[in-house]
């Protein structure tokens, strides 16, 4: 990944600290063309030169946030952009 794009609606949003900020445009990026990530924490964790415990945090964060839900599909963890956030950058 070259860029992450991160909506005006995320870089604004007051209850998430810069990190989850970060995240939230990382994985929005990763999203835009299948609708989902699968990214792992270790990659997240790179990208931002934090630790895995950070990230970890972090999407627990943005999941009670209800920006992101995570499930596991046949033994892989997929990230999906939630319908409150994408309602809110298609404002």
């Amino acid at each position: 990944m070259k860029y992450a794009n991160i909506p005006e609606y995320i870089i604004s949003y007051k209850e998430l600290n810069t990190t989850e900020r970060l995240l939230m445009g990382i994985i929005y990026s990763l999203s835009v063309m299948s609708g989902d990530c699968f990214a792992s924490n270790e990659y997240f964790a790179k990208m931002l030169c934090v630790s895995t415990r950070t990230i970890s945090t972090s999407l627990s964060s943005l999941k009670r946030e209800d920006l992101i839900e995570s499930h596991f599909i046949n033994g892989t963890r997929k990230i999906f952009l939630t319908e409150k956030f994408k309602s809110k950058i298609e404002e």
